[in-house]
C-alpha cells in the first residue's frame, strides 16, 4: 500500500505488473457478472472457471504485498487453485472444480482484505464473507439468491478495479523498502 508522501520511481516491468493487476480485476468483474447472468436470466449455474482462473493468476503473479508471509500465503493459493482448475478440465472431476473455486475465493477475499485498506474501506473486508456464503450457495437448489449474490460479488470487485484504474500507479507498489523480499 502506498504511502501518499512518498512516490516512488517506476520502471517498465512496474508499470506493466500494475497494469496486469488491474486487469485482472477486470477479469474478475466479468466473470463474477457472467456467473450471475446464467443464473438470472438464463436459470442455469455456470461459473467461467477459466476466467476465474485467468484474473487469479493476473492478480496473484502481479501482487505487491509488503508481507512475505502474508504474499506466498496467497500466492500459494492461487498456484494451487490453478493446478485444480487445470486437473479438473483434464479429468472433469467436480470436486476439483469445487477446490479449485475455494482457492480461488481465498485468494479473491484476501486481495478484497487488501485493498480495503488501500482505499480506507472497511466494508471492502466484507466481499471475503460474500465469497463464503456464494461456495455455500454453490451446494443448494437457489439459483436465484446466488444469481443475486454473485451479482453484488461483481459489482463489489467493479468498484475495486474503477477505485485501482483511477488511482496512480506509484499507489500500487508503495515504498519498495518496505517490502520483506
Amino acid at each position: 500500500m502506498a504511502d501518499v508522501g512518498h512516490q516512488e520511481q517506476l520502471d517498465t516491468i512496474d508499470k506493466i505488473s500494475v497494469s496486469l493487476y488491474r486487469i485482472g480485476w477486470l477479469l474478475l468483474c466479468f466473470s463474477f457478472a457472467a456467473a450471475a447472468y446464467k443464473a438470472l436470466l438464463l436459470g442455469v449455474m455456470w461459473q467461467p472457471l477459466w476466467l476465474l482462473a485467468a484474473a487469479i493468476a493476473l492478480q496473484a503473479f502481479n501482487l505487491h504485498l509488503y508481507s512475505k508471509a502474508i504474499r506466498y500465503l496467497v500466492q500459494g493459493s492461487a498456484w494451487l487453485g490453478l493446478w485444480l482448475a487445470m486437473a479438473f478440465y483434464l479429468w472433469h472431476w467436480p470436486v476439483l472444480s469445487h477446490a479449485a473455486l475455494a482457492c480461488f475465493y481465498l485468494v479473491v477475499g484476501a486481495l478484497a482484505f487488501k485493498e480495503s485498506f488501500c482505499f480506507q474501506l472497511g466494508w471492502l473486508r466484507w466481499l471475503g464473507a460474500l465469497l463464503i456464503v456464494d461456495y455455500l450457495l454453490r451446494f443448494s437448489p437457489w439459483l436465484s439468491l446466488r444469481g443475486l449474490l454473485l451479482l453484488s460479488i461483481a459489482a463489489l470487485a467493479i468498484y475495486i478495479a474503477y477505485q485501482k484504474c483511477r488511482q496512480p500507479m506509484h499507489y500500487d507498489i508503495g515504498k519498495r523498502e518496505n517490502y520483506q523480499i
